[in-house]
């Protein structure tokens, strides 16, 4: 049997953050809303994945998802 491989895998994720109003305060606001959505999905990832993927012909699995960098678009 060969061995086992892991990869490690490059994603983009277009998510919506909700308007915050106007102004500097409200950038800075939608721009942190905006880690910690990302943060709350990376997190959520594995176990939503191995959930789906349980009763899968091979053993696929997502061991971690991590939040890199965020963009505005």
């Amino acid at each position: 049997m060969a061995k086992d491989q892991r990869y490690f895998v490059d994603v983009c994720l277009e998510i919506y953050v909700p308007d915050q109003g106007c102004g500097d305060n409200a950038l800075i606001n939608e721009s942190k809303d905006a880690n910690w959505f990302a943060n709350e999905i990376c997190s959520q990832i594995p176990k939503a994945i191995n959930k789906n993927f349980k009763y899968s012909e091979r053993p696929y699995s997502v061991n971690d998802a991590t939040f890199v960098k965020q963009q505005r678009g």
